[in-house]
């Protein structure tokens, strides 16, 4: 926030104020503000703010961040450290998920530094949100709040989970067999801990899709090429079921469900809301890298 004459008559000073909010800050801070003039010697005018903001207790880091694969002893450890001459005391007071976290709080130099350990007991893969607050007997800070994230994965994951090839008219589905074309669309087994991923089987349940497999990184990712039978494939819902058998412990079938729609195009519809040619799989078209689970990735 900034205060400041506007006008300076010549030969005159003038007066600028400038605050900084120090929310959310612990330790050194520096700002710039920037000030533009009619002088055209010197128009613009840097001021540079430094200063050190030092709060009752010092939290590092300031949130509980939990990420992993299932299965693997996942934690995140929080310091506190008070930062005034009386000696601190925290306790814990409450956690909004203690179904999804455990916590523990232990003082590590009796009136000056705690730590606090948050440990995952989810079991299912997925992410979620929460807050541990904490009292102390600072009358500056007596309540503290510290934010808990998870995110976690699937020792053996399938992406996507089921898999929707959408609509076509029979007009389309017709002209696609006529042309001796193909729609394909990707399933990828993905082992987000190991390298010794196998698919041993693949089968479909009714046999109205078929399924190409490529392996993109031993041992680590299978992608699978869904495409319709189109001989087999009747007009209404088609739905099919794929199962992916892998030599994976406790992963050993993963199923995915198959559908699309057929429909019967009505008389003056409008061609352009079938079927988007665009849509039809290009093998060109892999897997982004990007999107592999980093396991150093901390963040």
């Amino acid at each position: 926030m900034a205060r400041f004459d506007r006008t300076i008559p010549p030969g005159g000073q003038g007066k600028i104020t400038l605050q900084v909010k120090t929310k959310g800050y612990n330790g050194s801070v520096n700002k710039k503000a920037y000030v533009w003039t009619n002088d055209p010697k010197q128009s613009q005018v840097i001021i540079a703010i430094r200063g050190k903001v030092l709060v009752p207790i010092h939290l590092k880091p300031q949130h509980a961040r939990l990420k992993g694969v299932l299965g693997e002893n996942i934690e995140a450890v929080v310091r506190l450290r008070g930062q005034k001459k009386e000696p601190l005391e925290v306790k814990f007071a409450s956690v909004s998920i203690p179904d999804k976290v455990a916590v523990e709080l232990k003082e590590v130099e009796i009136g000056r530094s705690y730590e606090l350990k948050v440990k995952n007991k989810a079991k299912k893969d997925g992410q979620y949100f929460g807050q541990i607050i904490l009292t102390t007997n600072y009358p500056e800070k007596p309540r503290l709040i510290v934010r808990v994230t998870g995110s976690f994965r699937s020792p053996v994951e399938v992406r996507p989970k089921a898999l929707s090839f959408g609509y076509m008219s029979e007009a389309r589905l017709e002209q696609l067999m006529k042309e001796e074309k193909f729609i394909r669309r990707p399933v990828t087994v993905v082992l987000n801990k190991g390298k010794d991923l196998k698919l041993m089987n693949v089968e479909l349940e009714k046999s109205l899709f078929d399924a190409l497999v490529y392996e993109q990184l031993p041992g680590r990712r299978v992608q699978l090429l869904v495409q319709p039978v189109f001989e087999k494939i009747q007009k209404g819902l088609n739905q099919d079921r794929m199962r992916i058998h892998t030599n994976q412990k406790g992963y050993e079938v993963l199923e995915v469900p198959i559908s699309l729609e057929i429909f019967q195009r009505e008389a003056g519809s409008d061609e352009d809301d079938e079927w988007d040619e665009d849509d039809e799989w290009d093998e060109d078209d892999e897997w982004d890298e990007d999107d592999d689970w980093d396991e150093d990735d901390d963040e």
